[in-house]
């Protein structure tokens, strides 16, 4: 049986609960989950602010190559 690439990407408004529905289809499916608020923000503190272009699309495409994730935004 071929093992089929699983995806899941989570959209809502702030405080509906994406990250705790991400955090539970994680452990349910074992599928590893990204929070994209990551991606586009630096968490460097020399560094406040969105992330560039560059890096946003270098991190988000590190995500995306991957057979399985689960993201949220």
């Amino acid at each position: 049986m071929t093992k089929l690439p699983r995806r899941i990407h989570i959209i809502g408004s702030t405080g509906s609960g994406k990250t705790y529905l991400a955090k539970n289809l994680s452990k349910q499916f074992d599928i590893p989950y990204y929070e994209l608020d990551k991606v586009m923000w630096s968490s460097s503190v020399e560094m406040a602010g969105k992330n560039s272009p560059e890096v946003r699309d270098k991190l988000l495409n590190e995500i995306i190559v991957k057979d399985s994730w689960i993201v949220e935004l």
